[in-house]
């Protein structure tokens, strides 16, 4: 999501990049975005090719790759692609005043102190990632008594008396220590798109990178993250017992919505949030999108057994892929993956679709099928689809000093003549957007 409202509060009011956002919208004015003038692509509307593409050299009209069959398939279009969540689950993300929060047991949210919700306001959950049209009162409101940046709101009926289908996902129980840098989690809320736009559900995955005291942060590397509007939403990541777990919710972050943004633990503050929902209780771990076949998640095989979601970490000498003999992702040994870590939902390589399917590693050359590589829910991963932006690639281009680009599959523009800024090439990350201020 992007970043367009005034700051109302340093380091809160963030909203959230999708997975494929890199753009960021009018920053304080004070700090301009300067141009690279060393790498420049073509600037005449041209196709253009991400750098490091390998899509290699196609002949015109010559559609080359492998079909992908069908996966599982989530509702909506704003969907988790890192942490198993189930339908219900990603439902219960809530939307109030400008922030975001979690439902984390039937009648209680976790959300940011900085928020200030206060008893009568309004918050909202629903089925659409655009429509939270299921709302609840804020009961009572229960501030973290050392000023660290949590609250608790309960509302005034159990989420399952209005909404069958809201499921809560539970706080982490463990503590993190140090195994858990470098895991990839996965945030969500309904904050700000480069637009202007807000008020979507929307998941970013990105590598936890610290933990400092009351503190989780991960990196959106220049490419993703949090923005204005997501404060207080939530963080989450697979615990030990493969279980979805809210590990934190978010206090601030990078003013550029795509690097480092801080969450508050719930492991550190456990007992205090336990004092007031009651224990924290897990039946078994949902299965969500995962199978039987699994998947490979930060560092560890995750599988679907008996209904209930298992997590094999690998060590020693073992790294998670396509184990032949259980015909699914497992941890095997290191250097006998025939998929070279790519598993199911695959990635996208430039503009070529590449996954693993059956320990045999395929792709499609979307270009050359007049198609662009992107994660589609419909097939479980990265596939072609459809190019509705004819022939605009993500770095995009200037129409004057309109900046004109392709995100998830549309086709965006922005006129930074009327935010008082230049048209040109950022870097290789952003491509054409708003730089300079005009004199």
């Amino acid at each position: 999501m992007r970043r367009s409202l005034p700051i109302l509060v340093v380091g809160a009011l963030l909203g959230l990049t999708g997975c494929a956002d890199k753009h960021s919208t009018e920053d304080d004015g004070d700090t301009p975005v300067t141009f690279d003038a060393t790498t420049v692509p073509a600037a005449d509307g041209g196709s253009m090719t991400t750098p490091g593409s390998d899509a290699g050299t196609v002949e015109p009209g010559e559609c080359v790759g492998d079909e992908r069959r069908s996966g599982f398939i989530f509702y909506g279009t704003s969907t988790p692609t890192h942490v198993p969540l189930s339908t219900g689950q990603i439902q219960s993300v809530v939307s109030f005043g400008g922030c975001s929060g979690m439902l984390i047991a039937d009648s209680w949210v976790l959300t940011a102190r900085h928020c200030g919700i206060r008893p009568g306001r309004e918050l909202c959950i629903g089925v659409s990632p655009t429509n939270s049209d299921v709302c609840f009162t804020a009961a009572s409101v229960v501030n973290e008594p050392g000023g660290n940046d949590l609250t608790l709101v309960e509302l005034d009926a159990p989420a399952s008396s209005r909404a069958a289908w809201a499921e809560p996902v539970p706080i982490l129980t463990e503590i993190m220590d140090d195994s858990w840098l470098g895991r990839t989690a996965e945030a969500s809320g309904f904050g700000q798109q480069e637009t202007g736009a807000s008020g979507e559900r929307e998941f970013t995955a990105e590598p936890i990178v610290s933990l400092r005291g009351s503190s989780v942060s991960i990196d959106g590397e220049g490419t993703r993250g949090v923005c204005f509007g997501d404060s207080g939403g939530p963080l989450f990541a697979i615990a030990s017992d493969a279980s979805v777990r809210v590990i934190g919710a978010l206090s601030g972050g990078d003013e550029s919505c795509v690097g480092v943004d801080n969450f508050t633990r719930t492991d550190v503050f456990r007992d205090w949030i336990e004092s007031n929902t009651g224990p924290t209780i897990v039946d078994g771990a949902s299965c969500g999108s995962i199978t039987e076949t699994g998947r490979c998640v930060s560092g560890a095989a995750v599988y679907c057994s008996g209904d209930e979601l298992q997590r094999e970490v690998c060590e020693g000498g073992e790294t998670c892929g396509w184990d032949a003999g259980a015909d699914a992702y497992r941890c095997i040994a290191e250097g006998t993956d025939p998929c070279e870590g790519l598993d199911s939902v695959g990635e996208c390589a430039g503009n070529v679709a590449r996954w693993c399917e059956g320990g045999v590693v395929r792709s499609r050359d979307c270009g050359s099928c007049d198609q662009v590589c992107a994660n589609i829910d419909e097939v479980g991963g990265a596939y072609c689809q459809p190019d509705a932006c004819a022939g605009v690639d993500y770095l995009g281009r200037c129409d004057g000093d309109v900046a004109v680009w392709c995100q998830d599959g549309a086709l965006q523009q922005l006129d930074c003549a009327a935010a008082g800024r230049s048209c040109g090439y950022i870097n290789d990350d952003i491509g054409y957007y708003c730089g300079r201020r005009r004199r």
